[in-house]
Parts: structure tokens; C-alpha cells; sequence
């Protein structure tokens, strides 16, 4: 009997702390959760010392059981933990930046402790391996590859070849290796520590409460948001239900699928798209062609880089919006339509929003082409998160589309994967309650004097044609292409 109580009493006990552990399942956060945060100040490996603190701000609400655990605009706080500079490049020929952010700040000022890592910055040239963010190698670029190809065995003279002197004359384009975030840049942080947050953590209740679009979360559930009086869920259904599925190229052939809409005028959209600090797309031009290749070869970003004319019912787009930062071949981008539901006076905005991963010379396409990401809610979500910090988003709903197919590919081949819903984005007028990056704070970058700049530039290119413009390497950098194209084409991804 004896036996017998002290397993009643430990499966007592074991009963009880598992509901222990379900009534306050949402007391701490696990860790592994990402984190958006935006930078308040710049920072470079040109100025940057271990030590040196590092301020953000949170760009959506963390939110558990409908309940915000830390608000959006919180301020986060973290440290360079240390940092690699390039300098002349005698010694390193990329940067390094490792930063850990360590507390967080309530509306009510109470400090919150956490230990976060970086693991994606938005839309940089750069990457980020085991939380260190690792520069680029100045000729790792699309004329340096060439460069290095033009070169087949080491000599103690790499300059004597003439055709080398003269493409280096005609192309005298140096990308800066030194890592540089001016204020404003996204950062994504993965949590390495239990999240402890305070119950008095809320937000003002005077600030409008909007879902934002996610990963899936089963720890943090999104809060369900309220549509507008004037717009019942069962219109939405019918709008969404009569909505094209997708739109198409000026060959027809079947491109990006629609997956926002955007509920408010021309004015709205555009003050939306402004205030959230995204870019126009310049037309097509011989100017425009031009900033694109500079873009290409210095490796740096074109803010306004065109875009290509899909087609919605066979008219082009009315608006192209896009956000950008430091890297040609990566941004967030959308291209949006007027459109007008059967049996209505009234439009809508329709959009069909991507981010580019990757620019390549594709010669069945006669010119470069953009590769994307696969995952296209991401991209949806980026788009709602940006205009929701910046005040410009009453509500959102969303609708699912049971014909929009969960996996499928665009007009160049690469794969889309959603999960079948369309975001119903109510506008407002725009009225921050985060105070924005101050753009007078991008004085911290300084990128050193041209005579530095051209010593730098010569020793690293004289470092790379010794090490790698020879047919040892040749064969390596060429294997390596071929495992990359094959990885493509197993995913589905059409060079």
C-alpha cells in the first residue's frame, strides 16, 4: 500500500506541474523566437569598437494569448561584441560585425532582460553566420569574377597583362568592403534566453491594435483584429473570391500571384508607401539601365531600380514600390493594380508582393533576371509590418482563396509557396506612434579619403589575383558554380 501511495503522490505532483506549465505556458517566451527590430543609429566597422552600444526599436508587437508581451516601438539594447575592420587590407580583406542585444525597454520604461543574435539583415549583401554578421570580399563581384578569370596562372607581375590593364581602366568600380547600417535598417534577431516579460508590460490603449502577418507561432497566436463596420466578412469573401488569381508577362506567360489588397485611394496607398519609407520604381531607361549596371558591379543597391511590366487583365501596373538597402540583387518589392469587382463602382488596390534574393545573367532571357524567395507570405507580412509601424494600417483580415494553388512557379521558374490566404490591408491616414530614424544621424560612416581608398583597392586586388586567378582556384570556383546551379535546378529554381 505503501507503494502504492507514493505512486498516487508522484503522479499527483506530475499532474499538477503539467498544469502548472499549461496555465502559464505564456509567462516567458521559448527561445529560438525572431525579433524585428530596426536600427535607431547607424553603424560601421569603420567607427565601431567592442563595447559601443547598439539602440532599435521593435517593429511589431510580440504578442501571447492576445496579450502583448512587448509592444512595437519598444527600445532594444544591445552591445558590438566585437568587430572585424578591413583597414588597409594588409591583413583582412572582408569586415566582420558581431553584435548581441541584451535588454529591452517597456512604454513604461521598465527594462526587460533578453539575449538576442543577429540572423538576417534585411535586404544587405551581407550575411550572417553563428550571429556574426561577415562582410563582402571586394572582388567577389560580378567584373571581379571576370577579372579573376582573365588571369590563369600567378606571376610576379599580375599587371603585366595587357588585356588585364585595360579592363581594369575601363571598369574602375571598387566596392567598399567596410560594413555599413545607417538608421532605419532591418534587423532580424533570433532569442538565445528565456524572455521574462513583467505583467505590467501593455501597450497605450489608445493606439490602434492591428494583426500583423507571421510565421506561424503556436506559442504567440496573432490577435484577431475587428474589420471595419462599414466592411462585413462577407463582402471580403466575394471580393477576394472575384479577384484574378494571378498576373501575367507582356508574353502572357503566368507570373507572380496576388496576395494583398489594399482598401482606401490612390492617395492612401501612396502616403502609405512613403511614410513606411519604401521607393518608386524609376522607368525604364537608358539612365536607369546605366544606375543598374553601376548597381551590379560596385555590388551596392539602387533604390529605385525598375521594374518589369506585369500585367493585370491586360494593363500594366499602376504603382511599383520597393525597399532596398546596400545589395543590387536583394529587395522587397510589389507591384500594385486598380481594380474594380463585378458589380461595383467602387476599386481596390490588388498586389502581388515578392522579394528578389539573387540578380543573374540569364541568356534565355537576353539580360539579367531576378530570382526570389520561395516563401511569398514572408514577403506579404514584411509589406504589412512596414506599413503598420508606421501608422498607416487600420486593420487587416484574411481571407482564404480555396483555387490559389499552395505551391507553383513564376514567369522565370522559381518556385512560390503560400498557404492559400489574401491579406485585406484597411488604410488610414498615417500616424506614427514610433518616433522614425533621425536621417541627420548618418554622419557616423566615414569611408576614408580617396588616396586611402585607391592604396586599399590595390593591395586587395593584388591579394586576389595571387590567391585566386590561378587554375587551381579556377577549378574550385567552377565546381562550385556547377553544385550551386544543380541545388537550383533540385529545387525547382530554373537558372
Amino acid at each position: 500500500m505503501r507503494a502504492q501511495f507514493h505512486v498516487d503522490r508522484r503522479f499527483v505532483l506530475l499532474f499538477f506541474f503539467c498544469a502548472a506549465r499549461i496555465s502559464f505556458a505564456c509567462d516567458q517566451s521559448p527561445t529560438g523566437l525572431p525579433l524585428w527590430i530596426r536600427l535607431s543609429n547607424p553603424i560601421s566597422t569603420y567607427t565601431a569598437k567592442p563595447g559601443d552600444p547598439v539602440h532599435a526599436v521593435l517593429t511589431q508587437d510580440l504578442v501571447c494569448d492576445e496579450e502583448v508581451v512587448l509592444p512595437m516601438g519598444a527600445a532594444v539594447n544591445g552591445v558590438v561584441r566585437s568587430r572585424r575592420k578591413v583597414g588597409w587590407g594588409i591583413r583582412h580583406e572582408t569586415a566582420a560585425l558581431d553584435l548581441e542585444f541584451h535588454s529591452a525597454s517597456s512604454k513604461s520604461g521598465e527594462t526587460i532582460p533578453l539575449v538576442a543574435r543577429v540572423e538576417e539583415v534585411a535586404n544587405a549583401r551581407e550575411t550572417v553566420r553563428n550571429g556574426v554578421i561577415q562582410g563582402i570580399r571586394s572582388s567577389n563581384t560580378f567584373q571581379g569574377r571576370i577579372n579573376s578569370r582573365l588571369i590563369h596562372l600567378p606571376t610576379w607581375n599580375p599587371y603585366s597583362d595587357p588585356v588585364l590593364v585595360i579592363y581594369k581602366a575601363v571598369f574602375p568600380i571598387f566596392p567598399e568592403p567596410e560594413i555599413y547600417y545607417p538608421a532605419g535598417t532591418d534587423i532580424r534577431l533570433r532569442m538565445k534566453s528565456e524572455l521574462l516579460p513583467s505583467a505590467n508590460t501593455e501597450t497605450d490603449s489608445a493606439e490602434p491594435v492591428v494583426e500583423i502577418a507571421s510565421l506561424p507561432m503556436p506559442m504567440f497566436p496573432m490577435r484577431e483584429v475587428s474589420l471595419d463596420s462599414a466592411t462585413q466578412p462577407e463582402q471580403l469573401d466575394q471580393l477576394v473570391d472575384q479577384m484574378p488569381l494571378r498576373v501575367t508577362t507582356t508574353k502572357d506567360i503566368e507570373a507572380d500571384l496576388l496576395n494583398v489588397v489594399f482598401l482606401g485611394s490612390r492617395e492612401d496607398v501612396n502616403s502609405a508607401f512613403r511614410h513606411a519609407g519604401w521607393n518608386s520604381a524609376d522607368p525604364a531607361s537608358r539612365w536607369s539601365a546605366l544606375k543598374s549596371m553601376y548597381a551590379l558591379l560596385n555590388n551596392s543597391g539602387y533604390h529605385q531600380q525598375p521594374m518589369m511590366t506585369f500585367l493585370l487583365d491586360g494593363k500594366p501596373q499602376d504603382m511599383s514600390w520597393q525597399k532596398s538597402l546596400n545589395s543590387y540583387d536583394r529587395r522587397d518589392h510589389l507591384r500594385i493594380w486598380r481594380w474594380t469587382p463585378n458589380g461595383s463602382t467602387q476599386s481596390v488596390w490588388v498586389s502581388s508582393s515578392t522579394q528578389d534574393t539573387s540578380a543573374v545573367l540569364a541568356v534565355k532571357y537576353k539580360g539579367f533576371v531576378h530570382h526570389i524567395a520561395p516563401d511569398i507570405d514572408d514577403e506579404r507580412a514584411t509589406v504589412i509590418r512596414d506599413l503598420n509601424f508606421a501608422g498607416c494600417v487600420r486593420s487587416v483580415s484574411y481571407i482564404s482563396r480555396s483555387d490559389m494553388p499552395l505551391s507553383t512557379h513564376n514567369a522565370t521558374g522559381d518556385v512560390m509557396r503560400t498557404d492559400g490566404s489574401v491579406a485585406v490591408v484597411r488604410l488610414q491616414e498615417c500616424r506614427a506612434t514610433v518616433t522614425q530614424a533621425d536621417s541627420r544621424s548618418q554622419i557616423d560612416f566615414k569611408a576614408g579619403n580617396h588616396t586611402f581608398r585607391f592604396f586599399r583597392r590595390q593591395i586587395l586586388t593584388f591579394k586576389n589575383d595571387i590567391f585566386r586567378a590561378n587554375i587551381i582556384y579556377g577549378a574550385y570556383d567552377g565546381g562550385r558554380m556547377l553544385v550551386g546551379a544543380l541545388r537550383k535546378r533540385s529545387r525547382g529554381v530554373t537558372p
